[in-house]
């Protein structure tokens, strides 16, 4: 099954009416807000804008709000929340249109796409090293957050999937922010922002691989090795799995004072892969569009 082509909107346009998810969820038409208000009317407008303009078959449209538990009457049920979500939309109810193949939105997400779109000039950034760009698109992009995602819906269940997701996507642009900045020799400013978030994260190892580096070069080498034998028991206590070559080899070249581990001076050039303390940072539709909100729909929906 192949992934419906990415559809460019003009979603900072004003007067153009959008679904926003990057915090609590609103509706607005440019600067004015839409009360949808019931939490299930927001909640189906939601679903069928994060489709991207698909029809939702009926049957995954319900289970995606209620759960896949039997549920009596599903297409009725929908109806109801249907015409109620019309309503609240006032002169954009129109955009929530019924097809054979269920019912669809012509409603966007504009501040995911308007983070997509930012993330793509970050990776494109990274690829070719300017570490600034990516530094200044990290920030640019970070900033359309409001909270965390869909932080009003988590009681539905494809809600707490796709939060679970953006939530992922916002710390690996984060780490990517974090470590443009310690190529280019500020991520010492950053070293408190490194801590809260590997007191958050404990086990993501390219964060605990950034903040090991860091505390190296702010001279604390003990507690740059420390981190990490703390991450290798905890990983091996827990899940019985080991620490990845590359969190094993920067911990020896802390151990040994390699001196390729202090800032080089800027050359415009990537550095050399073995170096890296991340990994590249993955757009959140690269691994959400087929995993949820597209996947095939089982027999019978």
């Amino acid at each position: 099954m192949t992934a419906p082509q990415r559809i460019i909107y003009p979603a900072s346009a004003s007067g153009y009416a959008q679904v926003r998810i990057l915090g609590p969820v609103s509706v607005t038409d440019g600067a004015v807000m839409i009360g949808v208000d019931r939490p299930l009317e927001r909640a189906a407008l939601v679903r069928l804008a994060l489709a991207g303009g698909v029809p939702v078959p009926d049957r995954r449209l319900a289970a995606d709000l209620w759960g896949d538990g039997e549920l009596s009457r599903p297409v009725e049920r929908l109806r109801v929340v249907v015409s109620r979500l019309r309503t609240a939309l006032g002169a954009h109810g129109a955009t929530v249109l019924r097809t054979p193949a269920g019912y669809r939105t012509t409603l966007v997400v504009g501040d995911l796409l308007a983070a997509e779109a930012i993330a793509d000039r970050l990776y494109a950034a990274q690829r070719a090293g300017r570490y600034a760009e990516v530094r200044a698109a990290a920030d640019e992009v970070l900033r359309l957050w409001r909270g965390p995602a869909l932080a009003d819906l988590l009681w539905a269940p494809y809600a707490a999937v796709e939060a679970a997701r953006l939530d992922a996507w916002r710390l690996e642009l984060t780490i990517a922010g974090l470590d443009a900045a310690l190529r280019l020799g500020t991520g010492l400013e950053c070293l408190r922002e490194m801590g809260i978030l590997a007191g958050e994260h404990p086990l993501h190892e390219p964060l605990a691989r950034l903040h090991a580096l860091a505390l190296y070069r702010a001279g604390r080498q003990v507690d740059a090795l420390d981190l990490l034998r703390c991450l290798r028991l905890t990983l091996a206590a827990q899940f019985g799995a080991a620490l990845a070559p590359e969190t094993v080899d920067l911990e020896v070249r802390i151990l040994r004072h390699d001196p390729a581990l202090h800032p080089a001076r800027a050359t415009g050039t990537p550095s050399s892969p073995a170096h890296s303390t991340v990994q590249r940072v993955t757009r959140y539709r690269d691994v959400a569009i087929l995993a949820h909100r597209f996947r095939r729909p089982e027999p019978g929906f």
